[in-house]
């Protein structure tokens, strides 16, 4: 599994965003299929909704193939 740290300089980033951001997804669109289908975990949780908050110290994994971690800028 490929380790990403993405640090976020604000009190959380949704979860689509992050996807984006950390460069495992194209679009958010992709984002939201990706969530959709049932493919990302947070903290071992299934996400069901793509603009979940996610905060420092959390980490989220897509199709157990990238596990992103999130710290504080």
């Amino acid at each position: 599994m490929k380790k990403i740290t993405v640090a976020i300089d604000t009190e959380y980033i949704p979860a689509s965003a992050l996807l984006k951001l950390a460069g495992v997804v194209e679009s958010g669109g992709q984002a939201s299929y990706e969530i959709e289908q049932g493919h990302v975990t947070m903290d071992g949780v299934v996400l069901k909704e793509k603009r979940k908050k996610v905060r420092p110290g959390s980490t989220v994994v897509l199709n157990h193939e990238y596990a992103i971690y999130v710290t504080e800028e």
